[in-house]
């Protein structure tokens, strides 16, 4: 029987059944694998949501610690090159020594004693010599188990027998008048400034040959025949951090 279009009435079923079977041939998969994956992310959200969580703490937690790890390692690193550049000094010296970090200082940064974290449990002594990388630091006066306190070059306290090199002019070098000096030079040796002035054989505490300092000027205005130099410290003792202290200094008297 023909309907009001004039087509049979199965015929508009039909075109519909026919449209509907074409778009789910052609959008079918693309729904399908959509609403797959929108289901495939919901149950894993829904059942490993939390392990990827703590996963990822535990991920961060291990990035702190490595960054720690490398900042530490990074310090122990500097601290080994400062030690080996402090250890270099021991070719002057057949002594075994051993590096220290100055804890503080009693008085002034620069003429107060140093109190250095090793003592008599480390093998240091009375008169045990201090050392920087740049020269003589000064002397060990008293020691306990675990510290002991180092007298500087800049203490009036200090006195040491220097020569100059290469002129060879033998003095007492002592902290006065705010700077370092050596006395009792002899004139006809005919130091000048730009020498070096070291440690000579004649004290009997320090080594001979360490590094103290640079002759900066001649002082000839004293009232006797005998010349005073002025001493430019090679160690900067304001910025002093760590030290080296030779194990077998002599006992005695600070010279």
């Amino acid at each position: 029987m023909p309907g009001r279009s004039g087509l049979p009435s199965g015929s508009g079923r039909f075109w519909k059944y026919l449209v509907a079977t074409v778009l789910l041939l052609v959008l079918g998969p693309t729904l399908l694998g959509g609403v797959g994956s929108w289901a495939g992310a919901r149950f894993a959200d829904l059942v490993l949501g939390d392990d990827r969580r703590t996963d990822s703490e535990e991920l961060r937690t291990q990035i702190v610690e490595l960054m720690l790890e490398n900042a530490a390692l990074r310090e122990e690193a500097m601290k080994s090159d400062r030690y080996r550049l402090l250890l270099g000094m021991t070719r002057v010296s057949p002594r075994d020594a051993i590096a220290g970090r100055v804890l503080y200082r009693t008085e002034g940064l620069v003429s107060g004693t140093m109190v250095v974290d090793r003592g008599s449990s480390d093998g240091v002594g009375i008169n045990s010599v201090c050392l920087a990388p740049d020269g003589l630091v000064g002397v060990v006066t008293s020691c306990g188990e675990g510290t002991c306190e180092v007298l500087p070059l800049t203490s009036p306290q200090v006195r040491v027998s220097c020569t100059t090199r290469p002129s060879g002019a033998t003095g007492i070098l002592q902290f006065e008048d705010g700077e370092l000096r050596m006395l009792h030079v002899d004139p006809s040796l005919e130091a000048s400034p730009g020498d070096e002035v070291v440690t000579s054989r004649f004290g009997g505490v320090y080594p001979d040959g360490l590094l103290v300092g640079i002759v900066s000027r001649i002082d000839e205005s004293g009232a006797s025949l005998a010349l005073e130099i002025v001493v430019t410290p090679a160690v900067d003792f304001e910025s002093l951090g760590e030290v080296l202290i030779l194990l077998d200094g002599s006992r005695g008297q600070v010279e």
